[in-house]
C-alpha cells in the first residue's frame, strides 16, 4: 500500500476551497482494480458541516432531483505542494496532478432554486489514462455514473476563475448533500459525527426538503 502526505500550498487552497474539503493534508491510498490499474481512495475532511435537510437546504443554491446522463469528464490541474517528512517538516516541493470532474445530469423535478433541464456538477476527482493510470476518488464523494439518480444540494460556483469562467456549474454542499435514489430507498453518503435521524425513503426526504424550503421563503 502507497501512501503520501502532502502539504496542500495556498494556490490548492485558493483553487479548491469552492469545491468540497478542508485542506491541511492528504493521505491517499491505492488498491487494485479488476483493470489491472489502481484507484486512489482520498479521505478528506470538508468544509461544510451540514447534515440535516434543514441545514443542507439553507446552504444551497439549487435542491434537484436527478438522473447522470453523461458520464463524467475528467480535468486536470498541475498543483505545486510541499511532500513533509515523517515528522511533519517540510521535505521537498512536488507537482502534483490534481483530478476534477464534471458531471452532467438531466433534472427531473427542481424543490429550490432556478429551473434547469440540464446541469453539469463537479467534484473532486477522476481518471485521465493520458496523466495516470489511477482513477482518484474521494472517500465519500465516488464518481458518478450514467443512469444513477440523486436528490442534490447543490451550490452554484458558476463564474469560479479556475472551475467554471465562462459556464454554469455546481457542487454539493459536502457528502449529506448526496441521496442516492434505489426505488423507495434513499441513502446519503455522509457519515454523521453526531447523534441525527437521516431519511431514509424518498417520500421523507422529499417532505423534509419542502417543509425546509417553505421556513426559509417566509
Amino acid at each position: 500500500m502507497n501512501k503520501k502526505t502532502l502539504f496542500l500550498g495556498s494556490f490548492f487552497v485558493v483553487v479548491l476551497v469552492l469545491t468540497l474539503p478542508k485542506f491541511y493534508g492528504m493521505n491517499t491510498e491505492e488498491t487494485p482494480t479488476p483493470q489491472g490499474g489502481t484507484t486512489g481512495v482520498v479521505p478528506m475532511e470538508w468544509v461544510s458541516k451540514a447534515a440535516t435537510v434543514s441545514e443542507l437546504t439553507r446552504e444551497s443554491d439549487l435542491v434537484v432531483r436527478a438522473r447522470v446522463a453523461e458520464a463524467p469528464a475528467t480535468r486536470v490541474h498541475h498543483m505545486e505542494l510541499t511532500e513533509m517528512d515523517e515528522n511533519g517538516n517540510p521535505a521537498k516541493e512536488v507537482v502534483q496532478n490534481m483530478f476534477f470532474s464534471d458531471t452532467v445530469f438531466e433534472v427531473l423535478e427542481t424543490y429550490r432554486g432556478n429551473e434547469s433541464m440540464k446541469i453539469t456538477v463537479m467534484q473532486t476527482g477522476g481518471f485521465d489514462p493520458a496523466v495516470s493510470k489511477i482513477r482518484w476518488v474521494l472517500a465519500e464523494d465516488p464518481l458518478y455514473k450514467v443512469g444513477e439518480e440523486y436528490i442534490l444540494f447543490l451550490v452554484d460556483i458558476s463564474g469560479d476563475h479556475i472551475h467554471a469562467p465562462d459556464r454554469e456549474l455546481y457542487r454539493t454542499v459536502n457528502p449529506f448533500g448526496r441521496y442516492g435514489i434505489d426505488g423507495e430507498r434513499v441513502f446519503t453518503y455522509g457519515e454523521p459525527l453526531r447523534p441525527i435521524e437521516l431519511p431514509t425513503n424518498i417520500h421523507e426526504l422529499e417532505t423534509q426538503i419542502e417543509e425546509s424550503v417553505r421556513e426559509f421563503n417566509k
